[in-house]
């Protein structure tokens, strides 16, 4: 359509726009539709709510710095994404425009919608597409545990259909620095639904903070809940920081959830060594050993439990961290990722050091100078003393055990 500045123009939007359709205008349509025509539509339903009669198209001209064809296309692209509905009526000099506005669709219909997903993630990339999938999260309902019963309409447009065909979903990332999402064993949506931006705003919810969160529960057992206490206690608003070294203590001084299960290793670390210490307290050291396990190592809980119970088994119930290290280290290198790895690894390890101390033979025999003094052949001037025979006698115990 050729506008003119002087053809007139009436805009019309039922209800007005909300603050929700606002932000999913400009954080999933603004992609696909471009800047200009977010603007123009922004524009066209500010009109519709303070003009009731027709003005000039110099008007929005204007108002959106746009010449006619930048204008023309712009309306074209909010067309085309059925935000907007076009009607004219010829005149003998000038035109006159209808523009009536359909409010965006919200973010949860938007990022079900295959056709579009797919467009917005060949706009922005599947890194900023999980970006705004994360922060969208924010405040939308978590439907884990429902069925999703949605009839799949048929488009017959050849080119949508094709669309919907490749287009490969992308859900928010909870996957942080390489580690697998079984290694993180925490209900972020629960987390992310229940937390209010005021106790924990949207900014300090980086991909490092969540990792954080995320890894904490998973050591220590904590639920969604338990965990956005303690995060609330752990943000200044005043300074927008999120202390992550308090929430590690606060974490660490909180009594987990132990859920029933047929699987022992699928247990906290803590409560495994709990259980491992006949229910006694696990100490702050140890606590922290764990963390570094988790962490630092990335190892999944059921990982560590098998590593702790190796380790326990072979250095007397003890947990020297220089030697947790090493093991640590070696199973990392190993690539250990699974229980079933792990249960193997530790046989193999409990199996080479069980034939190492079988083959090992060493007898200390009493010195010839101590023999010869039980004898009554050593002179009086080279007798040992009673001590040192004692301590002989011991080291020979010793070995003997």
């Amino acid at each position: 359509m050729e506008i003119k500045a002087s053809d007139t123009y009436r805009c019309e939007l039922t209800g007005g726009i909300s603050f929700e359709a606002v932000v999913s205008l400009c954080e999933l349509y603004q992609p696909l539709i471009t800047p200009a025509a977010a603007v123009v539509y922004l524009t066209m339903a500010a009109e519709a709510s303070s003009l009731k009669t027709q003005q000039s198209h110099s008007r929005l001209f204007s108002l959106t710095s746009m010449d006619p064809i930048a204008f023309d296309r712009a309306v074209a692209r909010l067309e085309e994404y059925m935000l907007v509905r076009v009607y004219c009526r010829k005149g003998e000099r000038n035109d006159s425009y209808i523009y009536v506005l359909n409010v965006p669709m919200s973010a949860k219909n938007f990022t079900a919608s295959q056709i579009y997903m797919k467009r917005y993630m060949n706009a922005m990339g599947s890194k900023q597409t999980e970006t705004t999938l994360s922060r969208l999260q924010s405040d939308s309902i978590p439907t884990q545990g429902y069925q999703d019963i949605t009839r799949t309409v048929i488009h017959r447009n050849e080119e949508m259909a094709e669309e919907e065909t490749n287009y490969t979903p992308v859900r928010p990332r909870y996957r942080f620095a390489g580690v697998e999402d079984t290694a993180i064993n925490f209900d972020y949506e629960r987390f992310i639904a229940s937390t209010s931006s005021l106790v924990y705003p949207v900014e300090l919810r980086t991909q490092e903070n969540l990792a954080t969160i995320g890894r904490l529960a998973t050591v220590y057992g904590l639920t969604a809940d338990q965990m956005r206490i303690l995060v609330s206690k752990c943000v200044n608003l005043k300074t927008m920081e999120f202390n992550s070294e308090k929430l590690r203590i606060l974490a660490a001084r909180t009594e987990g959830e132990v859920k029933a299960s047929s699987d022992v290793y699928s247990l906290s670390p803590v409560s495994f060594l709990q259980a491992k210490q006949n229910g006694a307290e696990v100490t702050m050291t140890d606590k922290r050993l764990i963390e570094h396990l988790s962490l630092d190592m990335h190892f999944p809980n059921e990982v560590i439990n098998v590593m702790l119970e190796y380790i326990l088994s072979v250095s007397s119930n003890r947990l020297n961290p220089r030697f947790v290290d090493m093991v640590a280290g070696e199973w990392a290198r190993d690539g250990i990722e699974t229980k079933e790895q792990a249960l193997l690894e530790a046989k193999k390890a409990v199996t080479k050091n069980r034939k190492q101390n079988s083959g090992t033979n060493i007898r200390i025999d009493m010195p010839e100078y101590i023999r010869q003094q039980q004898e009554g052949t050593l002179p009086k001037s080279r007798k040992a003393t009673q001590e040192t025979l004692d301590m002989v006698k011991e080291m020979q115990k010793k070995m003997k055990d």
